[in-house]
């Protein structure tokens, strides 16, 4: 009998991972953070608020919805031509050095925006060419990582998003003041953290041929699974919690919290800044310790939950005291149960995909659950804000009820996850 071609793709993953994979992958993740939380959290804030502050968050709302909508149909598209793809630099590289190129070239129209149109179609641009180096780089966790040790490679991935918060706090926002300046430091540190990882990292074999053919029509049948349906849903229910911190945060300080005369020499976005600083280093603190110890505990539903609940307490604090010190106790403890939920429900995510073949078309199905908050979000805001004259702290109130609602559903789960 004739061994298998040794570029089959396995059913899954068996051979451990490397430390120096793991530090190279981890890079990258954080680079690809770095592409997208400074822009979203500070840059575009300040640019709407630049166009026309006096409708800063209506233009800022549309503009994420709409780049929410891009992110998620383009993250979607590009994971199912992965898997499809037939290549000697293999299925995920081409994908990953093309979107790294089109992204730093995208940060040039956000940049030059002038209107609320031209804002909006240049973060539809940038969400378009972002998930075409994300969706594949995502991909390459459940490509190559084993279960035994998805939790451990989970946690050092889930310090990505807390040290973008991070870079945004203290480089973006504090330390840098020019806009032109804060636009290229983005952009040479997505492509110094990216690239060495896609060129040298990844060892990609070619997969074997012939093509899978691409299906559209069965894009969505891992939704027929019913676990699946269930951390999507959660997932989207924390999500949309942690999308309205991101995007209202700034203005609650500015309008709700009484920061102005409690730190008068303190420019808002500065504050903020420090906020997401302190925010991050529990998120930090939180995540790893809990990915490490949902590998050896297992029931990895559990770890999610509590990091959702502890992130409904943060932004209940949030909604409840806006005065000083409240935001710095909410956003401590946002940290905490955000770093939690972060790390534990990537691994998650990766032992819910109903079938490896299709890896890169569900885990786009599955970042669908990350796009609709950042449309959700913003409807939400406009709906309750604009229309309804709703203050940003009961914005923050209904944020701590979708993240609470969010853990109970994931613990309905079956499959021992």
């Amino acid at each position: 009998m004739s061994s298998p071609p040794n570029d089959a793709i396995p059913l899954t993953p068996t051979d451990s991972v490397t430390a120096r994979f793991v530090g190279g992958y981890t890079l990258a993740q954080i680079g690809a953070f770095i592409g997208f939380v400074p822009l979203l959290n500070v840059l575009l804030p300040i640019k709407a608020a630049q166009i026309d502050s006096e409708i800063a968050s209506l233009v800022l709302s549309q503009a994420a919805m709409w780049g929410a909508a891009a992110a998620g149909l383009s993250h979607l598209i590009t994971g199912l031509l992965s898997d499809s793809t037939r290549s000697r630099w293999g299925r995920r590289r081409p994908w990953i050095l093309v979107g790294g190129v089109l992204t730093t070239l995208s940060y040039v129209g956000v940049y030059w925006a002038d209107t609320p149109g031209r804002l909006i179609a240049a973060i539809v641009a940038f969400q378009v060419a972002f998930n075409v180096m994300f969706a594949p780089l995502v991909t390459v966790y459940a490509d190559r990582v084993p279960d035994r040790q998805k939790g451990v490679v989970s946690a050092f991935l889930g310090v990505a998003y807390p040290i973008a918060n991070l870079f945004a706090a203290l480089v973006i926002a504090v330390a840098l003041s020019g806009a032109a300046e804060r636009y290229w430091v983005v952009g040479l540190t997505v492509a110094v953290l990216t690239a060495p990882f896609a060129i040298f990292g990844l060892r990609e074999t070619a997969a074997p041929a012939p093509r899978p053919p691409i299906r559209l029509s069965r894009s969505f049948s891992a939704l027929a699974d019913r676990d699946f349906r269930i951390v999507f849903g959660s997932r989207v229910l924390v999500q949309t919690a942690m999308a309205l911190n991101n995007l209202y945060l700034l203005f609650y300080l500015q309008q709700d919290a009484d920061v102005a005369s409690r730190l008068p020499s303190m420019r808002p976005e500065a504050v903020m800044g420090l906020l997401i600083a302190g925010a991050t280093a529990t998120g930090l603190t939180c995540g790893f310790i809990g990915g490490v110890w949902s590998d050896r505990v297992g029931n990895r539903r559990l770890f999610v939950a509590v990091g959702a609940v502890g992130l409904a307490v943060g932004a209940a604090v949030m909604a409840i005291t806006p005065a000083w010190p409240g935001p710095l106790v909410g956003q401590l403890i946002y940290g905490l149960g955000s770093g939690l939920f972060a790390t534990t429900d990537n691994a998650l995510v990766a032992q819910a995909l109903p079938k490896r073949e299709n890896i890169g078309r569900d885990l786009g199905i599955m970042n669908i659950a990350i796009t609709v908050p950042q449309i959700l979000a913003p409807a939400l805001g406009i709906l309750l804000i604009t229309t309804l004259d709703w203050s940003l702290s009961a914005l923050f109130g209904v944020a701590a009820v979708s993240a609470l609602a969010g853990g109970l559903v994931v613990l309905a789960a079956r499959r021992s996850l």
